[in-house]
């Protein structure tokens, strides 16, 4: 004890004290699990209706909150709603209609950039008028006017993938995907540039997440032919690696998910020590002989080798797996948040709860049940606040019945003791 006593700079102390810093260092080092909890859920929709695919962003000063989502219930065609929860007294907006049109506007990205700025785009189409790339962003605390970014004639039947980008020099991008096709736009002095034309990237189907790496390379996982598909979807698909400097010429890796799993939904993150981590989930075994467990598979880069496929999440019997979340905290350690049940005698995936756990550098700490439903929650969103504080969101309910859904991590009550060890008068 006094080696610790030392290098906290805790003065001799009398016994009373002692034993309160005594306390403190137990709680510290031994606090119970069920100190740190999970906020109970809030509903943020709150309509008779379908909401979908919920997106959470957090502002980098104020520490506002920001919720995007499409709702179906006022038009049927798709609407993007947003809520901002104010971080200085922790109240949430009303809800905020920012597409407000006739069309099918759906498919929201939300960015917050170090500057304080939140970037919002999505997809509008209509039949006989085509499909529109929109953008809006909140500096200053408003909304600029919806920019059209893009517009094709081409009525496309599902909306583009999207995904902000910012390097270390604080250029920010948007990559627009659709199947195979890719585009880009940057956002510069004069605003953001025209679309780059589109470039169809071989094998691939999906882009499933895009980031900037140290080596200045963009890190991509991509979904692509799964060889072993066979059964209820012929489409299922294997999550592949691939890098670009320029979004042009694009140089696809190795299949990560071959030999025992498909992928479903995947995402990628660097560490602090610089190794790339790629996640994927895989939903069903009973679709593919290239599929033997539904689980949250991980496979990590470092010095240029793959290393074996490793299992996140905690295997149970009968375990449906479904969507996930990839987040980033400022030391590097990773978090994780997904959805999963059990499989029911049909082979339907039920029960579904959202999960967490936290990569600290070299373990993954304890999964956490974040939400038990009634129903079924999927389609998670997770982001990481700047006192480190685990926030998600996701889809709630029946389907054409859905919310969103948001809850936050919690502190628990162990933190007080801390003063105890650096305080208090020196003899």
């Amino acid at each position: 004890m006094k080696w610790l006593r030392k290098r906290l700079g805790v003065p001799r102390c009398r016994p009373l004290y002692s034993a309160l810093v005594g306390l403190g260092i137990l709680l510290l080092f031994f606090r119970p699990a069920a100190m740190d909890r999970w906020s109970a859920p809030l509903n943020l929709s709150q309509t008779a209706g379908r909401t979908s695919w919920p997106v959470l962003q957090e502002e980098a000063l104020s520490g506002d909150l920001f919720v995007a989502w499409t709702d179906y219930t006022a038009d049927a065609q798709g609407d993007i709603l947003l809520r901002r929860r104010i971080g200085a007294t922790g109240v949430w907006s009303t809800t905020l209609n920012l597409s407000d049109s006739p069309r099918r506007d759906e498919g929201p990205a939300l960015f917050a950039d170090p500057q304080g700025r939140i970037h919002l785009a999505w997809t509008r189409r209509e039949t006989s008028s085509g499909t529109d790339l929109l953008y809006r962003g909140w500096e200053g605390g408003v909304w600029s006017d919806i920019q059209v970014l893009d517009h094709t004639s081409t009525y496309h039947p599902s909306p583009y993938g999207l995904i902000f980008v910012q390097d270390d020099a604080g250029h920010l991008c948007l990559f627009v995907s659709l199947g195979s096709g890719v585009r880009r736009t940057c956002l510069g002095g004069e605003g953001w540039d025209p679309l780059s034309p589109w470039v169809y990237v071989t094998g691939m189907r999906g882009l499933g997440d895009l980031i900037r790496g140290p080596d200045g390379l963009f890190h991509a996982a991509i979904l692509g032919e799964n060889p072993g598909g066979f059964g209820c979807d012929p489409w299922l698909d294997d999550v592949y690696y691939a890098t670009t400097a320029d979004g042009v010429d694009w140089t696809i890796g190795p299949n990560l998910s071959a030999q025992g799993s498909i992928a479903y939904d995947t995402a990628l993150a660097f560490d602090a020590q610089g190794r790339l981590h790629l996640f994927w989930s895989d939903i069903s075994p009973l679709c593919s002989y290239d599929s033997d467990h539904s689980a949250v598979y991980e496979r990590v880069l470092e010095n240029g080798e793959w290393r074996p496929r490793e299992e996140v999440t905690v295997s149970n019997n009968g375990q449906a797996v479904q969507d996930l979340a990839l987040a980033r905290d400022t030391a590097g350690w990773l978090h994780l948040a997904w959805s999963e049940g059990v499989f029911n005698d049909q082979g339907a995936a039920e029960n579904l709860t959202i999960h967490y756990r936290r990569w600290n550098g070299w373990a993954w700490g304890e999964e956490e049940v974040v939400y038990t439903p009634t129903i079924r929650s999927i389609h998670v969103d997770l982001v990481i606040g700047r006192y480190g504080v685990a926030r998600t969101v996701w889809e709630e309910g029946e389907v054409w019945q859905e919310e969103v859904f948001f809850s936050e991590r919690e502190r628990g009550s162990w933190a007080v003791f801390l003063p105890l060890l650096s305080g208090g008068r020196r003899n």
